[in-house]
This record gives structure tokens, sequence and C-alpha cells, in this order.
């Protein structure tokens, strides 16, 4: 795994970039590409601040986080909950496929 680049600044924990939680103490820092992968690095493009909620359900297959994109506004997380369409064409996914997500099985 890459370390973060040099002068690049540490993701702040404000709140979650999925449901908007803002404890910080509730907060984790989510991998979009498991550390696991050599693909992997610590670099702001490949992390989320989600909180436990939302970690969980990310790591269960219920939301997909697709990436991290740069909007007028900043830093912006795209993602979607299954079931729902996601909010760009795949070809312009930043993560598209990611063996490691854990899916459920559909019953």
């Amino acid at each position: 795994m890459r370390r973060r680049k040099r002068g690049q600044p540490k993701l702040e924990k404000r709140s979650c970039e999925i449901c908007a939680f803002d404890r910080p103490s509730a907060l984790n820092i989510h991998h979009i590409i498991p550390r696991c992968d050599p693909r992997s690095s610590n670099d702001n493009h490949n992390l989320a601040v989600v909180c436990h909620t939302c970690h969980d359900l990310v790591h269960a297959g219920e939301i997909t986080i697709i990436g991290v994109y740069s909007s007028s506004a900043g830093r912006k997380l795209m993602w979607f909950r299954q079931g729902e369409e996601p909010p760009l064409e795949k070809e312009f996914w930043r993560v598209q496929d990611n063996p490691l997500v854990l899916r459920k099985k559909k019953s």
C-alpha cells in the first residue's frame, strides 16, 4: 500500500460522507480500495469518512462507494444503495471492479 503524498492535507473527520452523522468519535476512515489490494493507497482520493453504521453497510454490500470526485463545493463522495441507480455510468467510476467488497447473496 502506498503512503499519502507529501503535502497532502490529512482528511478531516467532521461528518459521515454518506449520512452526515456528525459525532467525530463515531466516525471511521474507510479505504475505498481495500488495504490488502496492491492498488490501495492512503491518498485522500481512496479514503472515505463514514460512521460506524454506514461502514458496516459498505462491507455488507448494502452501500457501494464508487469514488471521490472534486466538485465546486470541494470533495464529493459518490455512492449508492443496493437496488438504486448509480449516480454515474460505470465507465466513470473510480473503482470499477472491487472483488473484495462483500456482497449479500440474494435469496
